[in-house]
């Protein structure tokens, strides 16, 4: 670990406030995403701290070590369109928005960390101008070759000027489930604003914490996502970039979500009682606490207690137990709950990542295939918040005599009926 590759902030990346508290230490884990190649599956990565911060002035949750994004992107594999529903979620998204403020045809839709073009494709197919940021490369060349134009870059003052003259102003920009993986968020919206037409809109869907944190999903926690907002805090950071919050709602995606609606302060639309509602919740909910979040981390330590008691005692007996996922919060989970020992192997449903080897720890990754003819006596499913998915679709595993384990929100073993 070098200073290039990591920076520690003390202070809170909001306001400034040098008031913040350390909440939640995880284990210190490589880039999440940072799965290699069989050739490379002998070297040793880097492994960076991961802890959970709160400013105790606004209220922003955030990582306070910030990992060199060119360590974390330029291979990035995660591909939007293999999340189970998301593709559904996201035309449903768009047409709801594009009813709801009248979004005319051929207006400019811009996608912030466009991935592979999945949201895109969903504007597109409404009669609309679209344009993608993404700064992965391979994905961005995916993309690009569906037709679906996407600028390889950050997003930043530079894509603004490019995308102000090639396409004009945007009516509609979108940061799906990226906004959280800004660094400097506050330059980032400001650039935002910049690009927005008079009456645009800007959509941020993010991973919402007060309701992760209710099943226990701490594995949503990575160096990629370095801020964790509330409408609350999210109200406090436009304001700061002349824009306002007119429209706020809870969605189903990543264990819990929002997805907020923003417009520059000059525009016309109303302020929708969505907003005030959310962040009332959020005040009795506790979510400016530091004490909210301790609680929390003793929560995650006393799961994490049970389910490796079980995988203890099923390794003890001679038992064979591989792994069912292979994403960010798995290697969050792995590193955190301290089970790769316990791990033959893992599978997943990603052809992205099979033959590749697990971060840190390279644990073999395959098609789940493998675990359909090895059946092995236990699958933990570390993807557990696809759980239900995961095991409809392999109920054949249960069938031949297998066990499927659910290590969250509540350990639980899964047996053929």
């Amino acid at each position: 670990m070098t200073n290039t590759l990591v920076r520690h902030d003390s202070s809170c990346r909001i306001c400034n406030s040098a008031n913040v508290q350390t909440v939640f230490t995880l284990s210190s884990t490589p880039p999440a995403d940072d799965f290699v190649a069989k050739e490379f599956r002998n070297s040793v990565q880097d492994v960076y701290p991961l802890e959970l911060a709160i400013c105790k002035d606004c209220g922003y949750v955030y990582l306070p070590y910030v990992v060199n994004p060119e360590k974390i992107y330029p291979e990035f594999t995660y591909v939007s369109a293999v999340t189970a529903g998301l593709r559904r979620h996201y035309s449903e998204y768009a047409q709801e928005i594009s009813a709801t403020f009248n979004i005319p045809s051929q207006s400019l839709v811009v996608d912030l960390g466009s991935n592979d073009g999945s949201m895109l494709s969903c504007w597109a197919n409404l009669g609309m101008r679209v344009v993608g940021v993404e700064p992965a490369q391979a994905i961005a060349q995916k993309a690009n070759q569906k037709g679906l134009t996407t600028i390889n870059d950050f997003f930043g003052e530079q894509v603004v000027e490019k995308i102000l003259r090639d396409y004009g102003s945007a009516t509609v920009i979108i940061a799906n489930y990226t906004y959280a993986n800004i660094d400097n968020v506050i330059g980032f919206t400001k650039a935002v604003a910049k690009l927005l037409s008079p009456e645009g809109i800007f959509i941020v869907q993010t991973g919402y914490h007060p309701e992760q944190m209710k099943i226990k999903m701490f594995d949503y926690i990575y160096h990629e996502h370095l801020s964790y907002f509330t409408v609350d805090t999210l109200s406090n950071l436009f304001h700061q970039c002349e824009m306002e919050i007119i429209q706020a709602v809870k969605t189903q995606p990543k264990g819990g979500s929002i997805r907020v609606v923003g417009q520059l302060k000059s525009g016309s639309h109303n302020v929708d009682p969505s907003v005030n509602t959310l962040m009332q919740e959020e005040v009795l909910a506790k979510m400016r606490e530091p004490e909210t979040y301790i609680r929390f981390a003793s929560e995650i330590d006393n799961a994490k207690q049970k389910v490796v008691d079980l995988l203890r005692t099923l390794k003890s007996a001679n038992k064979r137990i591989v792994g069912f996922g292979a994403s960010h919060s798995t290697t969050t989970l792995i590193y955190h709950f301290g089970i790769a020992s316990f791990l033959e192997y893992l599978v997943d449903d990603n052809p992205i990542k099979h033959s590749l080897y697990s971060p840190g720890y390279h644990i073999p990754v395959y098609s789940s295939e493998k675990m359909h003819c090895d059946c092995p006596d236990y699958v933990i499913i570390l993807a557990w918040q696809h759980g239900e998915t995961i095991i409809q679709k392999h109920s054949a595993y249960l069938e031949s005599g297998g066990h499927f384990i659910l290590p969250l929100p509540e350990l639980e073993i899964r047996v053929q009926q």
